[in-house]
């Protein structure tokens, strides 16, 4: 009797448990993922890794942050799990190229010409120098944006 009891048991759970499914992102690129039924609410394990950007309720934007392991899990409007997507996060590695002084490590990107990218990991210097830079370049370009509208 209680080897049924446990089978039922172990039956229900596994069918309540959502589908898993493994996809492989690049670090700081956005891929587009199409759910099989409508979500009402996604839930990221980790956001230092990966996020999602929802642009309806079957189609999403997985985006990979930082290298790792994490999962995010959609839930109908019942509030079941129906989906859980274990995310791994890689670094890019064509046209990258990383230089270690002692024990600080520079990243850059190589595509054309190589230049410092914002890379986890990266010594906390370069890393901020890199980063601010960036930001500046968007904001100017936010600025220049803003100004072409309201001409």
């Amino acid at each position: 009797m209680r080897r049924i009891f446990a089978a039922a048991i172990a039956f229900v759970s596994l069918s309540q448990t959502a589908a898993a499914e493994q996809l492989w992102l690049t670090m700081d690129q956005v891929r587009p993922y199409k759910l099989d039924n409508p979500a009402q609410s996604i839930v990221v394990g980790n956001p230092a890794i990966a996020d999602v950007t929802v642009q309806d309720n079957t189609n999403v934007l997985l985006f990979g942050k930082a290298p790792g392991l994490t999962n995010i899990y959609v839930f109908n409007e019942q509030g079941e799990a129906v989906k859980n997507l274990i995310i791994r996060v890689r670094t890019p590695s064509a046209d990258m190229l990383t230089v270690h002084r002692g024990v600080a490590r520079t990243t850059y990107n190589c595509t054309t010409n190589c230049e410092a990218t914002v890379t986890v990991g990266d010594d906390n210097t370069t890393f901020q120098g890199v980063a601010a830079q960036v930001q500046n370049k968007f904001s100017q370009a936010t600025s220049l944006a803003q100004a072409d509208k309201e001409n």
